[in-house]
């Protein structure tokens, strides 16, 4: 391996450590910002600065088009996906474990995923599962684009409280793949709080051709092939 390819590597993961400590840091803003309770004098000093470091962050900045630099599409790699990304300011971030056709995760979630009071959000338990069952359809070796997703609420899901989140591939048909997913504390797997089911179509070349063609660069996602 040369030398250059090294130094490659090394910024990149240096690049990628930085990324997850900002994003480490604007989660805990963001959390800090809709819970307090400072005076509005304060509200207003902090935006002057936010403004400013958004300046600073703006000075260079991709398309929305654009795949960002740390991420690497064939390792299912994205550092500011709302889920997974240890980037992102608002994900948990869900760190799933695969094992077979099936993903289990442990996330706790703050008052910036709130919806009624002391408890998260519902579209919050929708954006988590469909992840959830994109990964354990990727992990049956069928990666694909959600067609359908159903869920179905039977308890509230409770912030400050580590949650765990399990999906398992049940059915494959041609280019389709059924998975089934749901949300529990940790300290209660059995209970389920919500729970979804979904599935996902594999695209062939000429789809994801089709619905990447702004892409460049080989930086096509990855397929299962159906030709």
């Amino acid at each position: 391996m040369s030398q250059a390819h090294d130094r490659e590597t090394g910024e990149m993961a240096d690049r990628r450590a930085a990324v997850a400590e900002l994003g480490a840091e604007l989660r805990a803003l963001v959390e800090a910002a809709v819970r307090t309770e400072v005076t509005a004098e304060e509200l207003r000093h902090v935006a002057k600065e936010a403004r400013r470091l958004t300046d600073r962050l703006g000075e260079r900045q991709r398309e929305v088009t654009e795949v960002a630099s740390v991420d690497d599409l064939g390792g299912r790699v994205r550092m500011y996906n709302p889920v997974i990304g240890d980037g992102h300011p608002v994900a948990p971030p869900i760190d799933f474990v695969h094992d077979g056709d099936e993903v289990t995760g442990h996330f706790t979630l703050g008052a910036m995923h709130e919806g009624p009071p002391s408890y998260s959000h519902g579209g919050m338990s929708a954006l988590f599962l469909d992840q959830a069952l994109g990964h354990a359809a990727a992990s049956a070796g069928r990666p694909g684009v959600t067609t359908d997703l159903t869920i179905r609420y039977l308890r509230p899901v409770p912030l400050g409280v580590p949650l765990r989140i399990h999906a398992v591939a049940v059915e494959t048909a041609a280019s389709r793949t059924t998975v089934r997913g749901v949300i529990t504390t940790a300290a209660e797997p059995d209970v389920t709080l919500v729970e979804s089911e979904g599935r996902f179509m594999t695209l062939n070349r000429a789809q994801l051709e089709r619905m990447f063609a702004q892409l460049s660069g080989g930086r096509m996602p990855p397929r299962t092939v159906h030709d």
